[in-house]
């Protein structure tokens, strides 16, 4: 297993969390990685576009991206995720992005939850085969 460590959003253990970005476990015939709850964070520990759920959506699944492309894996490779909204109406927005990234049966089950902090509205995390 080797966690993993993303670009584009700082080791969470610099701003005082205590998890990896993600792991990944090479299997035979596929690698399996895991994604550990990612929020709208940049590279310095900030919250991103407070208040704006869109906007954190878009910057969350960017940071997704970056965690996922040195494998050659992408949104489309998820077979599971979780997804955290602070609010019930924000849960069609997410559902809405998906659809016009292409991804309309994205496998994620939403839950209306707390997020790791106060300002922020959205999480995900999930497994992906790759």
């Amino acid at each position: 297993m080797k966690q993993l460590s993303n670009g584009r959003q700082c080791d969470a253990f610099r701003y005082g969390s205590a998890f990896s970005r993600g792991a990944c476990i090479p299997r035979p015939g596929c690698t399996l990685i895991y994604v550990s709850g990612t929020a709208a964070i940049d590279e310095h520990g900030r919250s991103l576009h407070p208040g704006d759920i869109a906007g954190q959506i878009a910057a969350t699944l960017e940071k997704v991206e970056a965690l996922l492309a040195p494998h050659s894996a992408g949104l489309q490779d998820f077979a599971a995720a979780t997804i955290f909204v602070k609010r019930r109406e924000d849960a069609p927005v997410f559902w809405e992005m998906m659809a016009r990234r292409g991804l309309p049966a994205f496998p994620a089950v939403c839950v209306v939850a707390d997020v790791c902090r106060e300002e922020l509205l959205f999480e995900i995390d999930g497994e992906v085969v790759v």
